[in-house]
């Protein structure tokens, strides 16, 4: 499960579709596709929508893996917001907050990203995907359902992916589905030494699946605040985390004067910096 939801700020894709009229296009115009893609992560505003990832495995000697996580986003210009499970993750004018409820942790730092689109890395993808790796790999992109879908078909077997895709709305270009397929090792541990003299073991394909499953305009933009999180007390010239985290762990990073005694008398809430 951990390993899934890193793979939320990784993006690298395969759709794995039956590509209607598909037909090989100038690479500029593929290009220029994803960087609009990439657009609308960087530049959104008021924008929310639902986001869910599926890792699957091969079935090999009975074993598979399936996993399925399921995550909410908010950004508006360069102010992101997200939550997967009890783990949430806020990025406003001045800070980032990560938040595990589970753990009672609040962490605080002062180095807030340039721009949210790092978090959705089309750009560089492509960039160093097209330059070093196009003689590899096969690029088609398909229309249908109002949708755009670029294809990567790996053709060698020295790529780090066999296939990865994106599927965006031909006129927003909202993403609706991304996708990507690799090789991994099967674990032999498991598998009696008597099948493994008898069987040539196949490295086993993992697909990792984002699906985005509504977009919707958003009205209330607290989560960006900071004083959602934390107040300042102007008379002992530190952060304390606001009532509701009061218990959590509270720690800081390049966060001037930080004092993060929890259990210290917090001044009124009204006094945000």
């Amino acid at each position: 499960m951990k390993q899934l939801k890193k793979m939320i700020l990784v993006l690298s894709y395969c759709l794995v579709v039956n590509l209607l009229y598909a037909q090989s296009y100038n690479l500029d115009t593929i290009k220029a596709n994803l960087y609009k893609v990439n657009k609308v992560f960087d530049s959104s505003r008021y924008l929310g929508f639902d986001l869910k990832l599926i890792s699957d495995t091969d079935t090999l000697f009975g074993k598979f893996e399936h996993e399925e996580v399921y995550a909410n986003y908010i950004i508006n210009n360069k102010n992101i917001y997200y939550k997967m499970g009890d783990v949430e993750y806020v990025q406003t004018d001045s800070f980032v907050f990560n938040i595990a409820a589970s753990e009672k942790m609040l962490m605080m730092t002062k180095d807030p990203i340039a721009s949210n689109a790092s978090l959705f890395p089309l750009k560089e993808f492509v960039d160093s995907t097209i330059k070093n790796y196009q003689a590899y790999y096969t690029i088609t992109m398909s229309h249908g359902d109002g949708n755009r879908t670029i294809n990567f078909a790996s053709t060698s077997s020295d790529m780090p992916y066999t296939n990865f895709s994106i599927t965006f709305d031909s006129i927003s270009y909202y993403p609706r589905r991304l996708e990507m397929t690799m090789l991994g090792q099967f674990d032999l541990s498991e598998v009696p030494d008597s099948l493994k003299s008898r069987v040539k073991i196949k490295p086993m394909h993992r697909r990792i699946t984002m699906e985005f499953t509504r977009y919707y305009p958003v009205n209330d933009l607290s989560v960006f605040q900071d004083n959602s999180y934390v107040i300042y007390d102007l008379i002992k010239k530190l952060y304390r985390p606001v009532a509701k985290y009061r218990g959590y762990q509270f720690m800081t990073n390049g966060i001037e004067g930080e004092n993060t005694d929890p259990d210290a008398e917090q001044a009124p809430e009204t006094s945000n910096q």
